[in-house]
């Protein structure tokens, strides 16, 4: 949402968003389809801050009730830490270092993902975890990134969160077919069938690029 609201895509301050704005400005930049804007604004409008259930602010998406604020974000530490708000690179740089390839194939964005979780896990006393939004943060990027490319490009995604800005002067051009709830469910179906469960990720003490995790039932 940031790196749409850098471009204009949505209120650049970020402030007082109405649903048709978060319609038009995830259609432009993106091209979601209208129902994907209904059904966050939906889920988001319990925890306004503007004073008006039709509106939002940027920032009430960080509240820790929403389903898709999580611990284990790809990007940001836990709120147990204290700020559940700021890119944190620490935490993005161990999620990016499983990209060693030009494309970012469903396997390797699942894996990326079980490490931050099991890695939140282990020093989070009050994790909580949730499947299907941490999923949904890893079918998101894929699917947005993806553009009308056949497969996500690693630089494409390491510009979003890095930069936070949609990375059209690199070449990317938004889907020209509308994305769906369905297809970005599909995805996540598909990261979940490859992923491990929050509660047989292990973490390997290997630091480096070679960094393994071990899943007690069935691997990766």
């Amino acid at each position: 949402m940031n790196a749409l609201a850098n471009h204009g895509y949505l209120p650049r301050h970020g402030l007082n968003i109405s649903l048709e704005q978060f319609i038009t400005g995830v259609k432009e930049g993106y091209n979601f389809e209208r129902q994907f804007a209904i059904f966050a604004v939906d889920i988001y409008q319990n925890f306004t801050t503007t004073g008006y259930n039709n509106t939002l602010n940027l920032n009430d998406l960080e509240h820790h009730a929403i389903p898709g604020e999580h611990d284990g974000s790809l990007s940001r530490n836990d709120l147990y830490f204290g700020d559940n708000h700021s890119f944190n690179s620490t935490i993005w740089n161990t999620v990016a270092r499983y990209f060693h390839h030009d494309t970012i194939s469903i396997r390797t964005a699942a894996r990326a993902r079980s490490h931050r979780v099991a890695a939140a896990r282990a020093i989070n006393p009050n994790f909580t975890p949730s499947e299907v939004s941490s999923m949904g943060e890893t079918a998101l990027y894929l699917k947005a990134m993806r553009g009308q490319d056949v497969e996500t490009k690693t630089n494409y995604v390491r510009i979003l969160f890095n930069e936070e800005r949609i990375p059209f002067d690199e070449g990317y051009k938004r889907s020209n077919v509308t994305i769906t709830l369905k297809d970005l469910g599909a995805i996540s179906d598909d990261i979940q069938a490859v992923s491990c469960s929050y509660s047989s990720c292990a973490i390997s003490n290997d630091t480096s690029t070679n960094g393994t995790i071990n899943f007690t039932h069935g691997g990766i």
